[in-house]
């Protein structure tokens, strides 16, 4: 079975991002590390932007949301119910 872009990311281990969207279907955390990941609401509007300057970074992002990640590590917690 092949892995595909995100998958590790999403099962909770770092992965090293050089484009990608992230569509988030279950309330997680995200850590981020690297250029650029603006996160969206399920409406298209910025939640946030982070950078560089933001270091190692946990953000909340809920269902319906958009991560657009550039050069950057980053990977996801499931919130327990």
């Amino acid at each position: 079975m092949s892995v595909k872009r995100g998958d590790k990311a999403f099962n909770g281990e770092w992965e090293k991002i050089s484009a990608f969207v992230f569509e988030i279907t279950q309330d997680m955390t995200m850590e981020f590390q690297g250029k650029s990941c603006n996160i969206a609401d399920s409406e298209g509007n910025v939640v946030e932007e982070l950078g560089e300057g933001h270091g190692r970074v946990s953000r909340d992002v809920l269902a319906g949301y958009r991560c657009y990640v550039m050069r950057a590590w980053i990977k996801f917690e499931r919130k327990l119910e």
